[in-house]
């Protein structure tokens, strides 16, 4: 009895999962992903989408449009959301990760924050399952970015 209110207890303690943003970028075939640092506290090492997380009080456009100046130097004109999921990063933290296809973007890509930033064309290059899908499922509708 007394395992049973420690698991419930420590369940509704749980920090709410940190709401995030993810851009996709496609272009003929290739999808943009960042190669993150191999010191990063969050999933090193890994191939993802880039992103980040939203601030307080900041719109999802608003946090994709900031992280993707931040991170890649580029200015978003035109998105729109693709999928919600739930997300687990390798430091523990949960993540309501909100993915959003970047379909217009004015500037040079340059990679501000991760190891690398570049675009793949070998989709199973890319390090989470989901993500592929994701990117799969654009790129089998001929999106473009």
């Amino acid at each position: 009895m007394k395992s049973k209110v420690s698991a419930r207890t420590s369940r509704t303690s749980r920090k709410p999962a940190a709401e995030c943003v993810s851009g996709v970028l496609i272009g003929d075939g290739v999808v943009l992903v960042e190669r993150r640092r191999a010191d990063d506290d969050a999933d090193p090492g890994l191939v993802l989408l880039p992103g980040g997380h939203v601030e307080v009080g900041e719109s999802l456009s608003r946090a994709l449009k900031r992280e993707m100046r931040e991170e890649l130097g580029i200015r978003v004109e035109k998105m729109t959301p693709i999928r919600v999921r739930d997300y687990t990063a390798s430091n523990g933290e949960r993540q309501r990760i909100h993915y959003l296809h970047i379909k217009d973007w004015k500037g040079r890509i340059r990679s501000n924050e991760a190891e690398a930033v570049y675009w793949e064309s070998d989709i199973s290059r890319l390090s989470d399952i989901m993500e592929r899908k994701i990117v799969l499922k654009l790129l089998s509708q001929g999106s473009q970015g």
